[in-house]
Order: C-alpha cells, then structure tokens, then sequence
C-alpha cells in the first residue's frame, strides 16, 4: 500500500513537471511571436533604406499595383512575391546597377505563409539554400532561367532582391545614415511619404527628386520638388538650371520624358514632369 501511494505521488509529481515544462514552453514561444510582432509594429523602415540607393519607391498604402507596372512592369518581379501579403508602407530601393530590393513590415504568423507562397508559387522545384550573413537567415530560392530570389525575414521586416548585395546592404543598416538622412528637408520628406499613395525619390547630381505618382491613361506625371543639401547649395558659387535634372533621371526603358515644368522662384523648387510610353 505505501509503495502504491509513493507511486501515485510520483506520477503526479512527474505529470505537473511536464506541464509546468509545456506551459513555460508555450509561454516562451508566445513571448517571442510577441516581441516579433512588437518589432514589426515599432520598427522604422525608412532606417533600413540605404544611402547607396539611387532611387526609392514608397507605396505608402493600398494601391492599384497594375498602374504601378505602368511605370515599371519589372517591378512585378518583387511585388508579386508577396501574394496577397502586401502590407504598408512597402518600399522599393535600386542601385546604379540596375539591381533593387523590396522592404516591407511582416508579422511572424504571416512568414511561413509567404515563404510557402514563394516556394510553392514563385520558385522552382529545387529545395531552397539557406544560409546566416550576421545575425540574420537569408534564403535562396531557384526560379526559372537560372535567376534566384533572395529573401530575408530580418527584425519585423521582409526583405526581397533577385541578387544578395541588397539583402547584406540591408542587414548592415545603419539608422544615422540613410537615403532620408537629411535634416534640412525631413519635413517636407516626411509630409510627402505620409500624404500620397506612391510617391518617387530618385537623386540626382547632390539634389532630390520627392515626387507624387499620378498614372493616366497612357501617361504619368509626376508633380514634387527638387530638393538639396543647404550646405552646398550656399557652397555652390554657379547658377544652376534645374531643367536639366530630370533630364538626368534614370527612367524605366519604357518611358521618356514629353515635357518638364520648373518653378524656379519657388523655395524648394517645384517640378512638374510628364511622361510617356516610348512607341
């Protein structure tokens, strides 16, 4: 009888164990999914925007990507990644050479569900190639015609390029240097993110296209400012024709310039650029 009772106590011994072990399991991995998804509430996209970009799209919130594609179809090739897991603001970054990323909040429940959607939908039949650059996982996904996907789930964030420089460039962020580290014209950088759907950064010769995006028919415009460093502007002893700068800008081989329209007694400048499709 008393080894039959020891037994007993044991065995309810041994089973509040396993669920004081379950509960602090469950409690642990509740506490993680918490602290992501608080990461990619609080966290500042614009800080991961590097300095090395020449141009950013900012879709600030729910659009009609098709009159997007008007603009640029292969950018279909990062937004289309994400199925219907677009969220905002979504970001899109290129480089001088030709290479982009797209940067976009994501909570942790949604990641398996786009990492599926990718390796079901996007990629080819070969299993994903996974491997660590610092504190962050980057996966590699094979597609068709030998080009590859590489993607990152990186603090609250979702990172997406077809080559890896974008992806390391983003991991190595550094929030005091930035594409939008300009003090003299935050503001005015800021109003624009927040106010218009799609708006277009693109740097030009030491100054900044800020440009709001207004699809037409078979037309865009874009209506902003040009923007530039005080400090050398006040440096900058010559006249400058700012009618040249867009005439800089690097579009998609698709547009070209119809018309330009400059404000030159305006603080900042103002510009007006109409474009068409190239026939």
């Amino acid at each position: 009888m008393f080894n039959y009772t020891m037994a007993k106590r044991e065995i309810k011994i041994v089973i509040l164990f396993v669920l004081i072990i379950a509960v602090l399991i469950g409690g642990w991995r509740l506490y993680n999914k918490l602290e992501k998804n608080k990461q990619s509430f609080s966290v500042d996209i614009y800080e991961y925007i590097s300095p090395q970009a020449v141009a950013v799209i900012n879709i600030n919130r729910e659009y009609n990507l098709d009159m997007l594609y008007q603009y640029d179809p292969a950018l279909r090739s990062l937004t289309g990644v994400l199925g219907e897991n677009l969220s905002f603001p979504t970001i899109i970054s290129k480089y001088k050479d030709n290479s982009g990323i797209l940067i976009t909040k994501i909570k942790q429940e949604k990641e398996s569900e786009i990492a599926d959607y990718i390796r079901n939908q996007i990629a080819s039949d070969f299993p994903p190639y996974k491997r660590e650059y610092k504190d962050a996982i980057v996966w590699y996904f094979t597609q068709p015609d030998d080009k590859f996907l590489v993607c990152s789930f990186y603090k609250g964030m979702l990172a997406i390029s077809n080559h890896l420089r974008p992806i390391e460039i983003f991991i190595d962020s550094d929030s005091e240097n930035t594409f939008f580290s300009d003090e003299n014209n935050i503001e005015l950088i800021t109003k624009i993110r927040n106010s218009t759907p799609v708006c277009i950064f693109t740097k030009v010769q030491e100054k900044t296209l800020a440009l709001n995006y207004l699809p037409y028919d078979s037309s865009i415009q874009l209506i902003g400012y040009i923007l530039e460093n005080k400090q050398k502007a006040a440096n900058d002893s010559m006249a400058f024709d700012y009618a040249t700068i867009p005439l800089l800008m690097d579009l998609p081989d698709r547009m070209c310039i119809d018309s330009i329209n400059i404000q030159n007694g305006s603080k900042p400048v103002s510009v007006k650029i109409f474009l068409n499709k190239k026939f």
